[in-house]
């Protein structure tokens, strides 16, 4: 048993940790401390792709731009996007949008439950539910969005504003 008597083991999508709002972290979602990565590193580098490079019309900049995004994906698998259009009024509606979707009840987000990963519209926690001895403290939904005409159909219908 861990923390206020809850189990170590498992928690299905529908009843994890962030679903539950839960007041503790409880032992599954605890990395042990040889396998935590440092708070205070030497040194962080995260690359920076401007999307501007790569939309140029001279093609020596556009190969310099995908060849840095190449490297990124490659040797860190993240990356920061700089001069890619998209105001910040946008991103700001894109994230009411989605925390209004998180914010319904369970039983509204479970109709987009699916363990299939290769489903065009999926909420989850986890990418191996049930599997994952620690957990990470996530709930999701993924969507395809491009071209956005062939998926927006898809997309949740609640809240209201989401498409």
């Amino acid at each position: 048993m861990g923390l206020n008597g809850e189990s170590s083991g498992t928690f299905p999508t529908g009843k994890t940790a962030q679903e539950k709002g839960l007041s503790y972290v409880p032992n599954a979602y605890v990395i042990p401390a040889p396998h935590r990565p440092s708070m205070s590193p030497e040194i962080a580098i995260v690359p920076i792709i401007d999307m501007a490079s790569l939309r140029s019309s001279d093609s020596v900049q556009r190969s310099l731009a995908t060849e840095e995004l190449r490297k990124a994906c490659i040797s860190l698998g993240f990356f920061q996007i700089i001069n890619h259009g998209i105001t910040e009024t946008v991103m700001e509606e894109a994230l009411s949008q989605a925390n209004e979707f998180f914010n319904l009840p369970l039983k509204e987000k479970m109709k987009y439950k699916s363990d299939d990963v290769c489903k065009a519209v999926r909420y989850g926690t986890s990418l191996k539910d049930g599997v994952d001895k620690i957990k990470f403290w996530r709930v999701f939904l993924k969507h395809y969005a491009h071209p956005l005409e062939d998926w927006i159909d898809s997309w949740p219908t609640n809240p209201r504003n989401y498409r």
